[in-house]
């Protein structure tokens, strides 16, 4: 353990930017697990419901990921790569 005060401080506040952190990464999967459910919920049965609700899906786990990159938990390339996958995943879904 540390002894000098402003390197305890530095623990403390990695411990806490770590804990915030894991908590979005997890808040992220589950927004973009979220759309890929509502994507085979959309292959099984197209119609225009199951679409937009995919659209609203992706929507979101879009915004979430963006926000990933504005506060410096995710990569910028990190997030176009999964961002491309996801867009990818939609196209497929529509033309078979």
């Amino acid at each position: 353990m540390a002894n000098i005060k402003s390197a305890i401080k530095r623990i403390y506040i990695a411990h806490r930017n770590t804990l915030k952190n894991k908590q979005y990464k997890s808040l992220m999967k589950t927004f973009i697990k979220k759309y890929l459910t509502s994507l085979e919920v959309y292959k099984i049965c197209p119609n225009e419901i199951n679409f937009k609700i995919a659209i609203v899906n992706l929507n979101n786990a879009y915004s979430k990921l963006d926000k990933a990159t504005k506060v410096n938990i995710l990569h910028r390339n990190n997030v176009a790569r999964k961002k491309s996958s996801l867009s990818i995943a939609l196209k497929l879904s529509k033309q078979g």
